[in-house]
């Protein structure tokens, strides 16, 4: 039950702070490697920990929501004072943990739990500030991993990856909008506030930005001048895009969480193993000379 409250399904996101061990050719150092995974468990920590908070403050709430009430914390199955010990323990052990592994990734660490934490007690129920912080969120565990092996990455990644998160962001609460119709106020106050054309026009405008950022980055940004391999990958990541762009219009998992969505699709899981194999053996398994 005390996993539960982690929230694990939600870890996934935690995965970014690998970006910089692959696209900075050090995922074969086994240094870095255990690095990567060290911090990988510890963020895994934080942001569960962060999560406890949101269900405790979010509690009474979730009790309306026809999903969130069965969460161990509004079901009452786990009490407030008990959620917030464990809490507490988690996220200062991870705090521990992360100043001796390196000073930099516990400062990335640290702001990474204040952002989630000052998410859930007002930035959720902010106009557009709510999107906006997650994606911030998402930005910080990727350059978390970049300061933990020490190593630089293309500004055009962390662009890239910050409307990546905006636009699950939006589509997330295009999904919430859709699910709860018209008492959105019920649950989620800032909800309200998104409309249906606000939201269908950020979610095409944030895709289109996506794929130039991407396109951008995979000529000039990981390499050095010429080499072009990763274009390659271009056309599978804009299919991946249109993949999930229909998935959110059509509403077809509206019930569901991200994860879930994520998961529940074939296509979008054959599709995201296809360009993880293809990418990993673009930068690890062709000589460069051969796209110059």
């Amino acid at each position: 039950m005390l996993i539960e409250i982690l929230r694990p399904k939600q870890w996934y996101k935690n995965i970014l702070i690998f970006v910089p061990l692959i696209a900075s050719h050090s995922l074969t150092e086994v240094d870095s490697l255990f690095l990567s995974i060290f911090g990988f468990v510890l963020l895994c920590l934080s942001s569960g920990g962060a999560y406890v908070l949101n269900d405790i403050i979010d509690s009474k709430k979730d009790l309306l929501h026809p999903e969130k009430k069965y969460r161990p914390i509004p079901s009452g199955k786990i009490s407030k004072k008990q959620a917030i010990i464990f809490s507490i323990f988690i996220l200062v052990f991870s705090e521990i943990a992360s100043f001796y592994l390196d000073f930099q990734f516990f400062i990335i660490n640290s702001l990474l739990i204040i952002s989630m934490v000052l998410y859930s007690i007002k930035l959720k129920n902010i106009f557009l500030v709510d999107v906006f912080s997650i994606s911030v969120n998402y930005v910080l565990r990727a350059l978390s991993g970049a300061f933990l092996i020490d190593v630089r990455i293309s500004p055009w990644l962390i662009i890239g990856i910050f409307f990546l998160a905006l636009l699950l962001a939006f589509g997330k609460r295009k999904s919430e909008t859709m699910f709860i119709e018209n008492d959105t106020s019920k649950y989620r106050d800032v909800l309200k506030e998104y409309s249906k054309e606000f939201l269908d026009y950020s979610i095409v405008i944030v895709a289109a930005t996506i794929i130039v950022v991407y396109s951008i980055y995979a000529i000039n940004g990981p390499f050095e001048i010429g080499d072009w391999r990763l274009a390659i990958t271009i056309p599978i990541a804009f299919f991946i895009l249109i993949l999930y762009i229909n998935i959110i219009f059509s509403g077809k998992y509206k019930t569901k969480e991200l994860n879930d969505l994520l998961i529940s699709d074939k296509k979008i899981i054959i599709s995201i193993l296809v360009y993880s194999v293809m990418t990993i053996s673009l930068i690890y398994f062709i000589p460069s000379t051969f796209f110059k």
